[in-house]
């Protein structure tokens, strides 16, 4: 039984990859510590769960979207075949990077997309509320003020609309 799977465009690599944005040995997969470990080692990087990686090793966990070369989706179907995980089920699509503490310099800083989603979505949630209680304040005393609270309130409305259309998709 292997120990690595190495993948690239070469015809010498365990996984053959026929894509010119692949570099001839792009890269490694081995199991340290009972899971799998990703070694970049091509010219063109490869991007894991949306993280552009070059000349890393990170665990990963099985089935994990890795694009080499920022464009072809890893053949985890090949490496299960060549380089089981035992004990393990591998599911695809998932996203999860897992650091291990084989390799603990290489373990992943949290994913700060999220939270930027999150303060996205809780602003647009509160701009109408905000904008509408200051409308109904000011439309008397203040009616240019409540004109451009009201305004910021259907931006945050169509802001929140789009945003919840879009993670629905």
């Amino acid at each position: 039984m292997k120990s690595i799977v190495t993948i690239g465009r070469s015809s010498s690599c365990d996984i053959i990859v026929p894509n010119e944005s692949v570099s001839r040995e792009h890269a490694r997969v081995s199991i340290v510590g009972g899971g799998y470990v990703y070694e970049d080692v091509g010219k063109n990087g490869s991007v894991i769960g949306g993280r552009v990686v070059r000349g890393e090793r990170i665990a990963v966990a099985p089935g994990t979207e890795i694009l080499l070369a920022g464009k072809v989706p890893l053949p985890w179907t090949q490496v299960y075949q060549l380089l089981p995980l035992h004990g393990s089920r591998p599911f695809e699509g998932s996203t999860s990077i897992q650091p291990t503490p084989a390799y603990p310099a290489y373990s992943q800083p949290a994913d700060r997309g999220d939270s930027l989603e999150i303060w996205i979505g809780i602003l647009s949630f509160l701009v109408p509320i905000v904008g509408l209680i200051l409308y109904f304040s000011w439309k008397k005393e203040h009616p240019n003020k409540a004109r451009q609270a009201l305004t910021a309130a259907g931006v945050g409305f169509t802001l929140n609309a789009v945003l919840t259309i879009a993670m629905m998709s």
